[in-house]
């Protein structure tokens, strides 16, 4: 063990000052790209909803259920739960799937909906007024999308800190609402946008960039934040039904509704 710490801690040793002194070229050059920021004149932001969801697995001796429980905010918060039944046997992508459901109920909407996360891996085209929010984005795509020296720059940075935290140098400073050009994601545009801190957001390329930057104008949008309150809060009772159930269906006859 002594010997496995030690060469862990040669190789940071090795290691860290190189990464920390690519990170401080790039940060000198993030002047270069200011010209990436820009400033769409302030509007009004139009009615609009939120969406985010949780769900839980839960697992008996014939069968296993996903509970999914989506929350929409909009004029009132409403819960929709939706359950998959599968054998023991069958997976499926359940991120992926509650995703899915997440943007089918948006598409039912009539007016702006802001979702949890990009949308450009689940949507193939633009549809709808779906706006998609990243507090913090995993993968990197604005840089690969706007290209050129800017994108190189952003891979830079993004290969010892992340995307994000490019996108932070650039909008330090600017006031909410401030935005990175956007560029091209699939069939969607990506940007970045300050609000109360910074976020990757993905929109459909016919909507407005100011109605986007009004979403922002007072920092992070507040019927976002209380669509993920309330789907925490869901996830909670989930939990509940999760260890419950199972022990319920020990304890009943087979004619479950009937008990009931």
């Amino acid at each position: 063990m002594r010997q496995l710490l030690s060469e862990l801690l040669r190789i940071a040793e090795l290691e860290i000052p190189k990464a920390q002194e690519r990170l401080a070229a790039a940060i000198k050059r993030a002047d270069e790209f200011k010209g990436l920021v820009l400033h769409p004149p302030k509007v009004e932001t139009p009615r609009h909803s939120a969406i985010d969801s949780g769900y839980v697995l839960v697992e008996y001796r014939y069968f296993k259920l996903y509970i999914v429980d989506i929350v929409v905010v909009s004029e009132k918060i409403i819960n929709k739960t939706i359950f998959i039944s599968l054998n023991r046997d069958k997976e499926i992508n359940i991120n992926r799937k509650v995703r899915e459901l997440e943007l089918e109920e948006a598409k039912r909407l009539d007016a702006y909906v802001l979702v949890d996360g990009p949308i450009s891996p689940y949507l193939a085209k633009a549809e709808g007024l779906i706006i998609g929010v990243s507090k913090d984005p995993v993968a990197a795509r604005y840089g690969p999308a706007v290209g050129g020296d800017a994108g190189r720059w952003f891979a830079e940075v993004a290969s010892v800190a992340s995307e994000l935290y490019a996108a932070e140098l650039l909008l330090k400073g600017e006031p909410p609402g401030a935005m990175l050009k956007p560029a091209r994601v699939g069939p969607f545009l990506g940007t970045y946008v300050r609000g109360d801190s910074v976020f990757y957001v993905e929109f459909p390329p016919y909507v407005p960039e100011e109605v986007i930057a009004s979403f922002f104008s007072r920092g992070y949008p507040i019927k976002l934040r209380l669509a993920h309150k309330y789907a925490k809060i869901s996830g909670k009772y989930l939990e509940t039904v999760k260890t419950i159930f199972p022990r319920f269906l020990e304890g009943v006859p087979n004619k479950y509704r009937d008990f009931l």
